[in-house]
């Protein structure tokens, strides 16, 4: 979901919210959070609530609903399928209290009663564990008006102000479904399955979820729209957009299907400017559906639909299948788009894990701007990133997840959350290996749910060591590096002081990862990789090249601030030599066919050898090139374990490889 509001410029929402808390280790910290929290996915609810509703999985929802584009009533009915998890008596569900609930019915009329929004359902039984719950709500009434979604209220109704159209519109994250329809706000339990009927007057068209399967004529001037999905869906994803509409279709054809095609269907409004002045940015869907689908495997919902239904508000919301716009660009497109894989197929599990959908999401924009457009337009997104991310005092990890401004800020959730995305892409120093890695996240966790922890172990699958440091320091710490230096150079030696502060000085994050220095020289320039593990550390190395310049993370990979860079002819040999350790990497671990090896140190002169759980040295080879990576053949060796030990400079490292 993105936010946006009108100034003079189209700009992103940022509202600030400063807490102050001690940063203790990821592991601690998500445990801790998930145990206090885990049954209260709704600040609107108690604990004994939830756990009321936790005693059933839910299977089905079948909306029923009359809904017009010229108010918010609705009258209609839900029908619930649920399987228990354990014995139950009574069936709990929230629902707005301004709505109405008329009656319930399972095998038979049922008695309820309410607690504001919570409903309490006496069943005619006590149902086991696996027993199946089917139950219809009949309700009406008009939805709150209260502006407590991320974007606006749960169910709104307005005119655009651009094309005149009025729209009526659901926006339901984080706590808002409620607010329309009777549902479980439960980020753990996804629904299998849905349909969504919207009965309106004939003049409207009505978007939803899924495929349409029909529109049925019911007379006196209403009309049924009657969509389906088979996909699983979160309950927050669930959408209805009624209004006049022209439908516009398109398909598209990403690489992994042969004789199919992916159907784009855009409401949009019967204004004709509208589908004008949008076309472009509209049919920007295609080209990014097919690019998505390269990098983070094939778009999850290709057996229905995407598309975007129009409605009067300054933002987008992944509706799942079926995105809900207010404006297009090509930044918003891939955000929306881009959530069908983050947040929507793979769902956080928690709202304090929103990074893993909105982070991603705001990557996104960046990598459609270095797939499909140019240089230029590609760094500048990333500068907008990493500008916006640098402007917070969180955390990316969601520390109060009952303030909707918290979970949802613009700074710290979605652009820090991008830019530390950048950062840990760097850290695998391999494009195939880190896109691969998002694959399998995907893979893994393909119509489910996925809080950090279990994004942070397949990320070190992929990388082949523990992102700990990374995660404590970019995740759940705050701030980020400001890097000033001195330098000399004496004959063919190179001496650097490098010096890191936190942005923040009211916190003491450090931050550990390799930075690259770049030495320039007419020559030719040379890369150093430099591991920091004090506030201020001295290097030295041999180099002949004259230095003319020195650039800190020129490609900007980091989320830092470099200061003064200063040659200092005071510093001369009588400086140590500095023991660093030497840091390498193997991909892809387990492996099949060949493995690599990657180093942030030159690897000339490096010996390697590969050993078995014998320790019978198999393979063994000096590299004799000026390179940071190495690739040895794997396929002749039985699957099991091995070692791979390289020698560089009097230092050594082994990492453990499984053989598939």
């Amino acid at each position: 979901m993105m936010k946006y509001k009108y100034l003079s410029l189209l700009i992103l929402i940022a509202i600030p919210f400063f807490i102050s808390a001690q940063h203790f280790c990821s592991d601690h910290k998500q445990r801790t959070f998930i145990q206090a929290k885990e049954l209260q996915q709704n600040f609107k609810v108690t604990n004994t609530q939830m756990e009321l509703m936790e005693k059933y999985d839910i299977k089905f929802h079948h909306l029923n609903l009359q809904v017009e584009r010229t108010n918010t009533q609705i009258v209609g009915n839900v029908r619930t399928i649920a399987k228990v998890k354990s014995p139950i008596d009574t069936f709990a569900f929230q629902l707005h209290h301004a709505l109405q609930v008329d009656s319930i019915v399972g095998t038979q009329s049922l008695s309820f009663s309410r607690d504001s929004s919570v409903v309490y359902v006496f069943l005619e039984k006590t149902y086991q564990a696996n027993e199946v719950l089917n139950i219809v709500i009949y309700y009406r009434g008009t939805p709150p008006a209260s502006q407590s979604a991320a974007i606006g209220a749960g169910f709104s109704n307005a005119a655009s102000p651009t094309y005149s159209n009025r729209i009526t519109w659901s926006l339901s994250q984080p706590y808002s479904a409620y607010e329309w329809w009777p549902c479980k706000q439960s980020l753990q339990d996804k629904i299998d399955s849905i349909k969504c009927y919207i009965t309106t007057d004939t003049s409207n068209k009505a978007g939803s979820n899924g495929l349409l399967k029909q529109v049925t004529n019911l007379g006196n001037g209403k009309h049924r729209y009657e969509w389906e999905s088979k996909y699983p869906i979160s309950y927050y994803l669930i959408s209805v957009a009624v209004g006049q509409y022209n439908e516009y279709l398109y398909w598209a054809k990403p690489k992994q299907l042969v004789d199919d095609s992916i159907p784009v269907v855009n409401y949009i409004y019967s204004n004709p400017l509208a589908f004008t002045n949008n076309r472009t940015s509209i049919e920007a869907t295609v080209p990014q559906l097919e690019m998505f689908s390269n990098i983070f495997g094939l778009y999850p919902f290709h057996e229905e639909k995407y598309g975007h239904a129009m409605a009067p508000f300054s933002g987008g919301m992944e509706h799942q299948t079926m995105t809900s716009q207010g404006i297009f660009n090509f930044d918003i497109v891939a955000h929306e788009l881009a959530h069908q894989w983050f947040g929507d197929h793979v769902t956080c599990a928690n709202w304090s894990d929103l990074w893993l959908n909105e982070g991603f999401a705001t990557y996104s924009e960046y990598l459609a701007n270095e797939k499909l457009r140019t240089p230029t337009q590609r760094m500048n997104k990333l500068t907008n990133i990493q500008n916006a991310a640098k402007n917070t005092s969180n955390s990316v990890w969601v520390d109060d997840t009952t303030n909707v401004s918290r979970i949802f800020n613009s700074n710290s959730t979605y652009q820090k959350g991008a830019a530390i995305i950048h950062v840990l892409r760097y850290l695998f120093q391999n494009d195939s290996t880190f896109f691969a890695m998002l694959t399998d996240y995907q893979q893994r966790y393909a119509m489910g749910i996925a809080n950090a922890l279990q994004f942070k172990t397949v990320a070190e699958t992929h990388l082949g060591k523990s992102l700990n440091a990374y995660f404590d320091q970019w995740y759940y710490g705050k701030g980020f590096p400001v890097f000033t230096a001195k330098w000399n150079q004496q004959s063919n030696k190179a001496y650097f002081i490098l010096s890191q502060s936190n942005a923040l000085t009211s916190v003491s994050n450090f931050f550990t990862l390799p930075i690259p220095v770049v030495f320039k020289s007419n020559q030719g320039d040379t890369t150093m990789y430099l591991t920091m593990k004090n506030t201020t550390d001295t290097f030295q190395f041999n180099l002949s090249q004259p230095i003319n310049n020195i650039e800190i993370d020129p490609q900007s990979w980091l989320l830092r601030t470099v200061g003064t860079i200063v040659k200092d002819e005071t510093i001369y040999s009588a400086l140590h030599d500095i023991d660093e350790p030497l840091q390498v990497n193997i991909f892809p671990n387990p492996a099949k066919e060949e493995v690599t090896i990657q180093s942030f140190s030159n690897l000339n002169g490096a010996l390697v050898e590969v050993i078995d759980i014998t320790g019978k040295k198999l393979q063994m080879k000096v590299v004799n090139e000026m390179s940071h990576r190495l690739t040895i053949p794997f396929k002749d060796l039985k699957p099991g374990i091995y070692f791979i030990h390289v020698q560089l400079n009097g230092k050594s490292q082994t990492l453990k490889l499984m053989k598939q």
